[in-house]
């Protein structure tokens, strides 16, 4: 049995309902669930962790001035650094932001979009190279990594519609 204070996991969990557009003659749109179907496609899953990771940056949910010794004199002034979240451009940005661990693979990752317009749409690479995968407003992705190949320098977002938006994260060896 792992020891509970090492024991490091990310379950997650995803599903879709498989939906058609039927629309009536006044106009109105309805959705029912696809016949040839008739049930969800999905799945759980399980990633082990490292129980150490890279830094406090491996989450949104953390901020390098979590710890008090790094605050300044006027710690209640660095409160935006507490919201959790990093805004995405028209540039790509890497999630690990730690040049030290670039080439370390990937053991887990969620990206979730926070953004609530309908041109907030975010594209994300695996490969450093084609943003083949795009995360709409308001939507989210999670994944294992592959345990050789994929590696945190190749993880990056951008954003793919006219404004900027925001994402929470995890990237984790």
């Amino acid at each position: 049995m792992a020891d509970p204070a090492t024991a490091r996991r990310a379950i997650f969990s995803s599903y879709v309902i498989p939906q058609e557009s039927v629309s009536s003659e006044e106009g109105i749109d309805k959705w029912r669930i696809e016949e040839g179907v008739g049930k969800t496609f999905g799945g759980k899953g399980t990633a082990t962790l490292t129980p150490a990771q890279w830094g406090d940056g491996w989450t949104s949910m953390h901020h390098s001035l979590v710890y008090w010794e790094q605050q300044g004199d006027n710690w209640e002034d660095a409160t935006d650094a507490w919201d959790g979240t990093l805004t995405v451009s028209s540039t790509g940005i890497a999630l690990c932001s730690d040049t030290d661990f670039n080439s370390v693979v990937v053991k887990f990752c969620y990206i979730k979009n926070l953004g609530t317009a309908a041109d907030q749409h975010l594209k994300v690479t695996l490969d450093d190279n084609d943003y083949d995968m795009i995360v709409p407003a308001g939507g989210s992705v999670a994944f294992r990594g592959d345990g050789t190949t994929l590696q945190m320098q190749h993880v990056k977002v951008k954003r793919a519609g006219s404004t900027d938006t925001t994402i929470e994260f995890i990237i984790a060896k």
